[in-house]
């Protein structure tokens, strides 16, 4: 009879303990954004580092801005109770994101959290 109790205990932990990611997980690293160095890395270097970007938009002139993501979702307790979680939100979200914008040449302008433009929030469909 005790084994029960154990096992929805070990099962509550892997359901409230559960955590789950996206997007581009080297931005979090320092080691890895350090490596990007300014007036020397091109395209090539980002992609090598970070991958390919989530989006790529465009200044006024012409420069292109590379822009990465990583979300991570991890739920609430509060997400198992019925008549709670109609009222409170169930999950607890984290989205970091990064930026990198290179010259005419190719090379890397800057880079940082806020580069501009900067990604919108909630994209609009166009159509």
């Amino acid at each position: 009879m005790t084994l029960w109790p154990r096992l929805l205990a070990v099962a509550l932990l892997c359901v409230t303990s559960a955590c789950v990611s996206a997007g581009t997980k080297a931005i979090n690293d320092p080691e890895t954004i350090s490596r990007i160095e300014v007036g020397k890395s091109t395209p090539a270097d980002v992609v090598a580092l970070l991958g390919y970007p989530l989006t790529a938009s465009y200044g006024e002139k012409g420069e292109p801005t590379w822009h990465y993501a990583y979300t991570t979702a991890t739920p609430l307790p509060t997400g198992y109770l019925p008549v709670v979680k109609a009222f409170t939100p169930d999950l607890s979200e984290t989205t970091r994101r990064f930026g990198v914008t290179f010259n005419k040449e190719g090379v890397v302008k800057s880079l940082g959290p806020e580069q501009p433009p900067r990604l919108p929030e909630n994209p609009s469909p166009t159509g």
